[in-house]
């Protein structure tokens, strides 16, 4: 009997005790066994770091990235992100230390490119600390010691405001070729900084009166090969404003917008090439603001569990939820059906962007961190609660078709869904 009492005793201490957080000491970074291996960074590709695994004093799940800089002496420090946080082996993208040589190195745009390398980026060494730590947890921070990739080739990786041209009569028809680039600075539509890689320009011109003739050209290769406009024949087509603004398709060809009883100023065109299928045009009288819509993405059964990858793009534009005012809240709707006997079950998360690491996509998000479904509670049909990075799954079982509309709020971390 005292035996059979020690034994529940010390089993009872057991289970009482917490986890107590032992501030670890020792935090190492291998040598990179490429170390003095010429490595031309790409696009999709990757380098490691490997590293021992900080003891906290209790299982944990840390979290893993990594600095890199120009100096051994790190006086200056880009924040790396790792594809796989959780895991020691830290996965590092090729393009983000191409993005952090340039920061480093005071290269913004294509201007500071040409003074600070003007004969391209050099081969250089370039050096890595990894960085653990808990979630949440104060005092768990542990940085490693410095290694260094010896022999590193970068290249120009600063995201810049792509743009196309107008070309016509407010210019004077110059002509669209690279002999004219200079003339043509002053004639472009610009992607808003915050939208880099929308597909969408804009630009705000002074078009005097009776000048209000044009098109477009996204390539200063000539007359022929990269024009856009209303039809396809060189040809012009009058149109007039309905109110302050006039909405257009366009298509590739030569036929030019013009406006006849345009009285002059300031006139605001907008390009949306998002969908090259599905061009349009909008010009506004006076300046005008401009703002992109953009989209967030809906993983999960709604959408077949297609995998998030750049390969899916155009499938994934019918499970896009949209921000079109800029305010940060996305929204989305959805049918859904029920296909079993009793009842549907309906898993989704969400992911910022479509990646080439597919389901590695490191944008992803949820109700959880860990890959699996969350069971979610439905109140008279809706659901509000945190999302997290993560693959964590909102599931849900429903009975009858519905429509389901998704609002995902960026302000505040919250997803809420509504089923009616």
């Amino acid at each position: 009997m005292s035996m059979a009492l020690a034994v529940l005793g010390m089993a009872s201490c057991s289970q009482d005790r917490d986890p107590v957080l032992q501030t670890p000491t020792e935090f190492v970074l291998n040598t990179p066994v490429l170390a003095d291996q010429f490595i031309e960074l790409q696009e999709g590709k990757a380098i490691e770091l490997v590293t021992s695994q900080p003891n906290y004093g209790y299982s944990a799940v840390a979290n893993y990235s990594a600095e890199m800089s120009l100096t051994e002496d790190f006086s200056k420090a880009y924040a790396l992100k790792a594809t796989n946080a959780t895991q020691a082996r830290i996965t590092i993208k090729q393009s983000d230390i191409a993005t952090g040589i340039c920061d480093l190195s005071g290269v913004s745009d294509e201007e500071t490119m040409a003074s600070v390398f003007p004969n391209g980026i050099p081969t250089m060494p370039v050096y890595f600390r990894a960085i653990c730590e808990l979630d949440g947890v104060e005092g768990s921070r542990i940085v490693s010691n410095v290694v260094s990739y010896n022999k590193i080739l970068g290249y120009f990786a600063v995201p810049v405001p792509g743009y196309i041209y107008l070309v016509g009569a407010p210019e004077g028809w110059a002509g669209p070729t690279e002999g004219n680039a200079t003339h043509y600075a002053d004639w472009r539509l610009f992607e808003p900084k915050d939208a880099i890689g929308s597909g969408v320009y804009s630009g705000v011109f002074d078009i005097p009166a009776g000048e209000a003739m044009f098109r477009f050209y996204t390539d200063l290769t000539g007359w022929d090969n990269d024009s856009y406009g209303y039809q396809v024949p060189d040809e012009a087509t009058n149109f007039d404003f309905v109110g302050n603004s006039f909405t257009s398709p366009v298509v590739k060809g030569k036929g030019a917008f013009n406006f006849p009883n345009w009285k002059g100023g300031k006139m605001t065109i907008t390009v949306d090439m998002s969908d090259m299928k599905n061009i349009t045009m909008t010009c506004t009288a006076g300046e005008a603001e401009v703002v992109v819509t953009k989209y967030i993405y809906l993983v999960g059964s709604i959408s077949g569990w297609m995998e998030p990858g750049i390969s899916n793009e155009s499938a994934y534009k019918d499970y896009r939820l949209a921000d079109r005012d800029g305010s940060g809240i996305y929204t989305g709707s959805w049918p859904v059906k029920v296909t079993s006997e009793n009842k549907e079950h309906v898993n989704f998360r969400f992911c910022k962007e479509l990646t080439e690491d597919g389901w590695g996509n490191d944008t992803q998000f949820g109700a959880a961190e860990p890959d699996g479904d969350v069971a979610c509670t439905l109140t008279n049909g809706s659901y509000s609660g945190p999302y997290v990075n993560g693959k964590g799954n909102y599931a849900f079982d429903i009975e009858n078709d519905a429509t389901v509309n998704i609002t995902v709020d960026t302000n505040n971390s919250t997803v809420t869904v509504k089923f009616e």
